[in-house]
């Protein structure tokens, strides 16, 4: 058999003047939008940082945020790395969390979102020393509205400013507070954690009642502060004529209280559950 020959494509001039056609409309388009891409870069480039806008903070200081920052007016603001200053403003004891924004305006938004207060801490002296949140953090008097929250005396700590409380049943007992709801809350007043490692709390005076103390004791904090809110609406504030004083929570399946009127003998208002 005689060989084959080889098969080539051949481009017509049709073909030929197509596929410059081609070509040249991706020039055409292509120049612009890399020229575009360039203007925009250096006109990022020339964008400087004219205002810091400080947005979500009540208790912290602005300008203490906007020094955390440690950025200066003027700078080319798309040269600054937003997580680094996130993490410089976080510092503060009143941030939880910040993000950064950079705006073409020249802007640098920095949204910062602050820590709750569950307790204010005392110090052995009965003066304020520290709020502290849920998850044990404390943060000092802010320049905001004083948070209604309970006083807490008797623990120590924290001693670093960006550590949490290590006591774990005072953590504990935080974050029970912190889960309550605002009715319940408002009936605690104070809440002292004595020598022996006892916590006792004494309600706000209302109804006719006078600050009632609560034996809390060590632990089980949810379940007994629910327990005593439920005794509070149910025995309490439907018999306004009773003085109670002493309510105590420790045991299992009954709430133990003492009546005024009756200091020597003790009776269970609440029987199994």
């Amino acid at each position: 058999m005689p060989p084959r020959k080889a098969h080539t494509t051949r481009r017509t001039p049709a073909k030929k003047s197509g596929v410059r056609r081609r070509l040249l409309r991706l020039l055409v388009t292509g120049v612009p939008v890399l020229a575009l891409c360039g203007v925009a870069w250096l006109w990022l480039e020339s964008v400087r940082l004219t205002r810091i806008e400080i947005v979500g903070a009540r208790q912290a200081d602005p300008g203490e945020l906007r020094r955390l920052a440690a950025v200066d007016s003027g700078a080319a603001l798309f040269d600054l790395d937003p997580a680094l200053i996130a993490d410089r403003v976080a510092r503060h004891p009143w941030v939880q969390a910040a993000s950064v924004t950079r705006w073409p305006t020249g802007t640098l938004r920095i949204a910062v979102e602050e820590r709750v207060p569950v307790v204010l801490q005392m110090d052995a002296g009965g003066r304020p020393l520290r709020y502290l949140d849920a998850e044990g953090y404390g943060m000092p008097p802010g320049r905001g509205p004083v948070p209604d929250v309970p006083l807490l005396y008797g623990v120590r700590g924290p001693a670093h400013p960006m550590r949490p409380l290590e006591d774990e049943p005072v953590r504990a007992l935080l974050t029970t507070l912190a889960a309550l709801e605002d009715p319940a809350r408002a009936l605690i007043s104070e809440i002292v954690r004595a020598p022996d490692g006892e916590f006792w709390l004494y309600t706000t005076p209302a109804a006719g009642q006078r600050s009632v103390p609560v034996r809390l004791g060590r632990e089980d904090f949810e379940r007994r502060l629910r327990r005593l809110v439920a005794f509070w609406q149910q025995a309490v504030l439907t018999q306004p004529h009773k003085t109670f004083s002493l309510i105590d929570l420790r045991f299992a399946n009954q709430i133990v209280v003492r009546e005024e009127a009756h200091p020597s003998t003790q009776k269970s208002a609440m029987g199994h559950e």
